[in-house]
């Protein structure tokens, strides 16, 4: 299983960490405090690009091939109307460069179920090559430099899910990373992840917030000290409290980011806490119910710039934010978001009483295409519901594909059954909350200093 896995990441980092990628990444370090006149230019230049890609594309071509040499972020809100995710579920074919799906499908597909409605995503090679280049050059803002140690708590395999011994992790010697398994996080075994990271001499964690959470919480209880030098956190929203008890317990600051499997929009925190909106990944736009810009909080709707396969344009996304007018004493141009608020998910428990990581929740529906939306519930420390919102060809097989991918890439230790149901309601701010705890006599983590869990 070892070798398996070292073969695995090795072949990953020589494709995502390639000299092109690295001159990428360095490029865009190099252009991070340049004029915003420069950063609009060089939208202009990828968004020209994109059009071409576009005009082979169904759903853009009639637009994209009107595009003008010039003026290209005018034209795209002038010409593109806003699409969202029912736009691509009812036709998503017609999103592709060449109005079908893809031969190499197993390189280039990417699934989101981590949002209640699942939704195949196709990205093309340079678009996946590039996304490598934006993290690598977060990860600097943090403090990483190459050969520096991580650990990586973002719901990586490394074992059979059934497994019960350790090892929990696996040390990925190609890219200086130490994987641990956030299936088998709990109280017991943070306490070996935390002996294997200071084994390991690592300086940096990456993870989902729930999941540093969780492990920071765990090393506080047993007393175990344990310093980083940064973590980074993404792909859920960080709540306040999470924050403060990662960065206590570490003794160290929390660098998140935000995107999304549709890569439309990319933001990353810098070492002010400030959450800047990198030009050069997509145009992004905030607007109000309207659809008009707006000053205020409004929805985030975002252009792709690289992904040539399928052209997002102006997506919105289900996440809100306002424009911050401020400069970042960071020196760093580019925009910055304020008030970001996004995926909405409690904590579920399993049989067990161990938590369940929502985001890893989500791989039970990767590749469920005939699910409108889904929404899981626990409803007793034994009982999880899980609502299906069914599209027009859902069997009974669809929803027993589900239960099977819960039990295999999730977790064998939780109890589920399907419901069918009409409607899945917003919550009365609008937002959609995906993962809902309904039984409140289950583990409670501990209270954040000066915050309420």
């Amino acid at each position: 299983m070892e070798f398996s896995l070292s073969l695995k990441y090795a072949g990953r980092h020589a494709f995502k960490r390639n000299p092109q990628v690295l001159r990428w990444r360095k490029e865009l370090v190099e252009r991070e405090r340049a004029m915003p006149e420069q950063h609009r230019a060089r939208q202009e230049t990828l968004l020209a690009r994109l059009f071409e890609s576009a005009a082979r594309t169904p759903a853009y071509e009639h637009a994209a091939k009107r595009a003008p040499s010039h003026h290209q972020l005018e034209f795209l809100r002038d010409a593109f109307p806003v699409i969202d995710k029912s736009s691509l579920l009812r036709e998503g074919e017609a999103y592709l460069a060449g109005g079908g799906v893809p031969w190499q499908r197993f390189t280039v597909a990417a699934t989101s179920g981590t949002t209640g409605t699942p939704l195949d995503v196709f990205r093309s090679l340079g678009s996946m090559l590039r996304e490598e280049a934006f993290h690598l050059q977060h990860w600097g803002w943090a403090g990483w430099q190459h050969g520096h140690h991580q650990a990586v708590l973002r719901g990586d395999r490394v074992g059979p899910i059934a497994r019960d011994r350790p090892p929990f992790w696996f040390w990925d010697s190609a890219g200086a990373q130490l994987v641990l398994s956030t299936r088998d996080l709990d109280e017991q075994r943070a306490v070996s992840f935390a002996e294997q990271m200071q084994r390991f001499g690592v300086t940096q964690l990456r993870a989902y917030p729930s999941a540093a959470y969780e492990l920071a919480t765990s090393i506080a209880r047993a007393g175990l000290t344990l310093r980083l030098g940064s973590v980074i956190t993404g792909s859920e929203m960080l709540y306040d409290f999470q924050r403060q008890r990662i960065e206590s317990v570490f003794r160290t600051r929390v660098f998140d980011f935000y995107g999304l499997a549709e890569r439309v929009a990319y933001a990353s925190e810098c070492q002010h806490g400030r959450m800047h909106v990198n030009p050069e990944y997509g145009v992004v736009e905030i607007l109000d119910e309207h659809d008009r810009p707006t000053q205020d909080v409004g929805t985030i709707v975002g252009t792709s710039l690289h992904n040539h396969l399928m052209p997002l344009i102006r997506y919105r996304t289900l996440d809100t934010a306002r424009w911050s007018p401020a400069p970042c004493p960071c020196g760093r141009t580019y925009p910055v978001i304020e008030n970001l608020s996004g995926r909405l998910a409690d904590q579920l428990f399993d049989l067990d009483g161990r938590p369940v990581n929502c985001t890893i929740i989500g791989f039970a529906f990767d590749g469920m295409r005939n699910i409108d939306k889904a929404q899981v519930v626990q409803t007793a420390h034994d009982s999880w519901v899980i609502r299906i919102v069914p599209g027009p060809r859902y069997t009974e097989s669809d929803g027993q594909g589900v239960l099977q991918k819960l039990a295999q890439e999730v977790s064998r230790r939780v109890r589920a059954r399907i419901e069918l149901v009409r409607e899945i309601p917003p919550l009365p701010s609008g937002k959609y909350q995906w993962v809902v705890q309904q039984w409140r006599t289950g583990p409670r983590p501990l209270a954040a200093a000066g915050a309420t869990a």
